[in-house]
């Protein structure tokens, strides 16, 4: 939501968001890799989860 003074937040500016999307959808894609390899399916799906959740972290998700 916007700010009442009319000042955005360090995390509102697409930069910011863009880069921090990346790095969590790379951790889950890290996540997803490992649980392939070693068979543990658990961490598979939570690879899966970080990295929609890193999806919709991006800048186009910013409404104002």
């Amino acid at each position: 939501m916007s700010d009442p003074a009319g000042r955005s937040g360090f995390f509102a500016r697409p930069k910011v968001r863009r880069i921090l999307s990346r790095v969590v959808v790379a951790v889950g894609i890290v996540l997803a890799v490992i649980g392939i390899v070693s068979g543990r399916y658990g961490w598979l799906f939570a690879g899966i989860i970080v990295v929609g959740l890193g999806a919709a972290m991006g800048p186009a998700r910013i409404r104002r």
